[in-house]
Order: structure tokens, then sequence, then C-alpha cells
């Protein structure tokens, strides 16, 4: 009798390996952005179309799994091609699990979602109903399906021609799983990898009294668990041990052992949220402040206004589409965040602006009332690191993954605009805190390089979409992480030990006062202003130990 012919010889593994590669490239090269998959129409159409060569391998294997394990003698495969078939199945079935659990738990639309399970089930069905569905006759040739199973008399010298397509449909579907994990597993590594934070100063000999904290998420600590008891719940994630003023505090103890620390500072909070309650349907979060004057408090800080500005869904926007700088902001069923509404408009000459000014006007109001308050405190508003470098764009290999994807989808002129609206942002901060009389420290030149995707590290994380849920493109992307709270931390300890007074913002001597315009930006220098402290160098650099 003659030897079985394999069904799985070495020809198949060529198929199936060209056809990952050219999948893997494929995809890898829509996720970096470049033409032509750099539109946002035909990334979806892409993404559909890879759905369905994923979802319709996953049925074929599924349902060729139950053939070999009902059947197990019509097959010739053997232990080496089951194991080939198993690997490929728990790839695929992680995959496609993963970028569903991704997409129901995120912000994209009902349709995506429906179109996305619409089109993973008919695949499923119909990868199934290929492996037991003969194909018509051809030539008289015998029906024949994509798996190959065959009836217990097969003929020792049949061949089974399907298994061809069949391992270029797992190839095709195996380069898309394993694109999307070199994407994954480079996010979770260039987010792991973080540099050690900036050097903290020993002790803070300039403040006495207690020390109260107020803010948003950078100040909060947001991605840093554990979280306080309690402030999980109402979404402040105050981190423990981790957040800037938890590190800042011992510092300011050894000055003045009877100080008390107040942290109220609340993930997502709005420059409204500092001096009145936030009211959800089910629960409310009180005032970051009493209102109450109290001449105790040696030390204030806060960050604020990022989350009224909405940079979470900038930063998002800009991911997804090309030229985002013209792009008409609000984004669609995006609401706005300022107290008052902001003509919609384009992004970097229009919306961003008014936006930015409209926020001044809502600092304006929180500073000086913090000044009424806290008449004995050193009031220290921190302004925000920029979100992305201004390197150019890793070219080929496009190595590391993630940041390449990230720098190449956002042009080295995008990233400049929105670095712009980041310095308008924080020009007008340190305007209003001069005009409300308290103080202003500039994060630039301690984060010099360590921005998401910097050449020297990360203090703030880049994207991180696969460990964030149930919003995987916020949740802890674009926030400081551990080194950056550290970092935050001796950026205020450095700047309290090299000014023991507040220092004079005013670029000629003599009692001043300032007028921000209400319909304009301008810049620190046109009112007068000194650049603020820590713009060009880190305080105390070279003069103070950790510094």
């Amino acid at each position: 009798m003659a030897s079985h012919a394999r069904e799985w010889h070495p020809l198949q593994v060529v198929y199936l390996a060209v056809a990952a590669i050219v999948l893997f490239v494929v995809t890898f090269w829509a996720a970096l952005g470049l033409p032509p998959l750099g539109g946002t129409t035909i990334e979806w159409v892409l993404a559909f179309l890879l759905v369905s060569l994923v979802n319709l391998g996953l049925g074929t294997l599924g349902g060729g799994a139950v053939i070999e394990w009902r059947h197990p003698t019509w097959s010739r495969l053997g232990l080496g091609d089951h194991i080939v078939m198993g690997v490929a199945l728990v790839v695929l079935a992680g995959s496609d699990g993963g970028f569903a659990w991704w997409l129901f738990s995120s912000t994209a639309g009902a349709f995506s979602r429906w179109m996305f399970l619409i089109i993973a089930l008919v695949a499923i069905a119909l990868g199934a109903w290929l492996d037991w569905r003969p194909l018509p006759l051809v030539s008289g040739h015998p029906p024949k399906a994509l798996w190959p199973h065959h009836a217990e008399p097969a003929s020792d010298d049949e061949e089974w021609e399907p298994f061809t397509p069949l391992s270029i449909l797992l190839g095709l579907a195996l380069g898309v799983a394993v694109a999307i994990a070199y994407l994954g597993i480079s996010a979770w590594s260039e987010n792991a990898d973080v540099p050690p934070g900036h050097l903290l100063p020993t002790a803070v000999t300039s403040v006495d009294g207690d020390y109260l904290a107020l803010g948003d998420s950078y100040s909060a600590g947001n991605g840093l668990p554990p979280y306080a008891p309690g402030t999980a719940a109402t979404g402040c994630n105050q981190s423990v041990n981790s957040a800037y003023p938890d590190l800042l505090f011992p510092l300011l103890r050894k000055q003045d052992p009877g100080a008390s620390f107040t942290f109220t500072a609340c993930s997502g909070a709005l420059t409204g949220d500092i001096l009145n309650y936030t009211v959800f349907p089910t629960y409310k979060i009180p005032p970051q402040v009493s209102g109450a004057v109290n001449p105790s408090v040696g030390l204030v800080t806060i960050t604020i206004g990022g989350d009224d500005a909405d940079f979470a869904a900038v930063v998002q926007q800009c991911l997804i589409s090309g030229n985002c700088l013209d792009q008409v902001f609000p984004p669609t069923g995006v609401p706005e965040m300022t107290q008052q509404p902001v003509p919609s408009g384009k992004l970097l000459t229009q919306w961003g602006p008014a936006t930015l000014e409209e926020i001044g006007d809502s600092d304006a109001t929180v500073f000086s009332t913090l000044r009424t308050d806290f008449p004995n405190a050193r009031i220290i508003v921190i302004g925000y690191p920029y979100l992305f470098p201004d390197q150019a764009a890793p070219g080929f290999p496009f190595y590391p993954p993630l940041c390449s994807s990230i720098l190449n989808r956002l042009s080295v002129t995008e990233r400049n605009g929105i670095r712009t609206l980041q310095d308008e942002f924080n020009d007008r901060i340190y305007e209003e805190a001069v005009a409300a009389g308290i103080e202003f420290v500039s994060p630039d030149a301690i984060w010099d390089h360590y921005e998401p995707c910097g050449s020297s590290g990360q203090y703030t994380n880049s994207l991180k979409p696969y460990l964030n849920f149930p919003n995987p493109i916020s949740g802890s992307s674009f926030h400081p992480n551990a080194a950056g709270q550290q970092t935050l931390a001796a950026l205020v300890a450095c700047y309290l030990d090299a000014y023991h007074a507040p220092p004079d913002p005013f670029a000629s001597t003599g009692s001043h006062t300032i007028t921000i315009p209400a319909s304009q930006l301008v810049t620190p220098a046109q009112l007068g202003l000194v650049p603020a402290p820590g713009l060009d160098s880190v305080p105390g650099s070279g003069v103070i130990s950790g510094c």
C-alpha cells in the first residue's frame, strides 16, 4: 500500500509565512498612519477587513478542531500539525477577544461595536461552514472543503488542494494578530521602562505651617494605585505614596514637625470644582477648599485647567485623524468642559485660544479666592509639561514600535502646534497667578526630553491602549508616572528652597499691577513679566543639593 500523502508539507509553511509577513507589514503601516493607509476612512475599512480575516481563521480552526476531535482517523494531520493549529487558534482567539473587550469598553460608537460583532459572527460562521461544506464540483473532481477531512476509505495518494488557501488564510490572520501583539507588548514595555525621577532635596526649609494639596489628576496621581480609601469610587484616584504631594510633605515636616497635610486633589477636576460641589447622579464631591479663611496653612500647591481644556479629547482626535490643527473643535459628541461655552472653530487658531482665554477667566476667580482664604501661605501653581516631544519621528525600522506609531501619526507640525497651545496655556496660568498675587513654576526645564516618547525616557506615560479599561485612551495615558510625580515633588521642593520668598515676577523695579486682555492671549513679556521660574532651568540647579 502506498504511503499516506501529508496534507501539511513544507510549501504550506512558506505560504503561511509570506501571508503573515504581508499582513504584519500592512497592519503596522496602518498603525503608523503612513500613506496610503493614513486616512481615517481607509483605516476603518482595513480594520473591518482584518477583523474578517481573523474571525474567518478563527471559525475555520474552531471547526477543524471539532472535526479532528470527532473523526480522528479522517485526516492525515500529525501531532506537529495539530500543535501549529492549536497555537494559531489560541493566538487568534486571544487577539479577537482582546479587541472585542477594548472596543466594547471604549468610547467607540454603537455603529462600530455592532459592525464588529456582526462581521465577527458572520466570519466565524462562514469559516466553520467552509470546513464542513464541500466546495462545488469542478471539471469532474470530487467536492472539497476547506479543512482536509476525508471519508474513511480515502485513497492513500489523495491530495487535498484546499489546504493551500487555508494556509494563506491562517497566515493572513496570524500576521494581523502578531502585529497587534507587537504594538501591545511595545506599549507595555515602553511605559514600564521608567527612568529615575529627578532627585529630591533632603528638606524644604522655607515653609512653616500646614500643607494643602489641590488640583486635578496631575496632583492626585491618577494611574498610580493604591488609591486612598473611597477615592477610587468617586474617580478622584488619590494615589497613596506616589502622588507628588505625598512625596513633598515629609520634606516639609523636617522644617515644621507639627504641620498637617490635607489632600483634596481629584482626578478630572475642573476649575469650578476647586470652590464648588461636583454633583453626580448618585453622589457629590465636596469643594476642594472649605471657603473659610485659614491662616495656619503655610503651603498650597495646585495643578488645574487641563480638564477644562479637554486635552484628552484633543490628543485622541489628533491621533486618529490627519491635520487636527485645522479641524473644527470640539469633536463631535465631546461636550464643552469650560464654565462658559466656547464657539467651535479650528483647534490651533480659534477654539484652542478661545478655550484658554475662558480657562484663564476661571483661574482668576480660583486664584484670587485662594489668596484670600490662605493669607499666610505660599500658593504655588504648577504648569503642565508638554504632551509631545519636538524630536523627529523614528524612521525605518520604526523602532520602538509604539512611540514610532504615536510620533508618525502626529507630524512635527501637529506636535509643535499642540506644544504652542500648551505654551499659551501655561503663559495664561502664569499671568493669572501674578495678577492674583500667587506663584507659578514651570516644569519645562526639569521635563525636557522626558515627555511621552522623549529621547531620555518618559516622566509622562505615552498611550496605554491595553490596560486602561473602561476608557483605554485616557486612564493614565499622558499622565505623570511614578518618576514624573517624584519630579513634580522635586520641582516644588527645589523652587521653595531656591526662593525663600516669592520672587519678583516683573521685569522692571517698583510696584506693578497687570491687566490681562479679555479677548486675546498675550505673552508674559508683553505684560512686563520675566520668564516664569523653571522655564529655562531647574530652580536651584547647581546651588541646592539635589536640584
